[in-house]
């Protein structure tokens, strides 16, 4: 093998070389605009969390950062996202990552 070969070998990208899983996204309310309107979306995504979060929000063109990230929750199989507690929590074929809007009122 020449050293282009080992250089194109060892140059996969982390998408590439990480375990991917066939999950639920579900769209909830007014987040189903994202989906073509529809509630559940079945996508094959990294098995790491945030991987696959931030390549469904790119996937849907979700305007996340600066918008919806203060008025929607993440949740995963019923439990609120927290990236702090949750680096690098693992997603499972058959887990659901729910984009749910918080309600407003008063």
């Amino acid at each position: 093998m020449g050293p282009n070969e080992s250089n194109a070998m060892n140059s996969k990208t982390q998408d590439e070389t990480t375990a991917r899983v066939k999950i639920t996204v579900r769209f909830v309310s007014i987040m189903q605009k994202y989906s073509g309107n529809r509630r559940d979306v079945q996508v094959e995504v990294q098995a790491d969390s945030q991987q696959a979060i931030n390549r469904i929000i790119d996937r849907f063109q979700i305007p996340w950062e600066g918008n919806l990230e203060r008025s929607t929750r993440i949740f995963i199989n019923k439990t609120l996202k927290d990236p702090f507690l949750e680096s690098g929590k693992q997603l499972k074929d058959g887990d659901i990552i729910e984009f749910i809007p918080i309600s407003g009122g008063g």
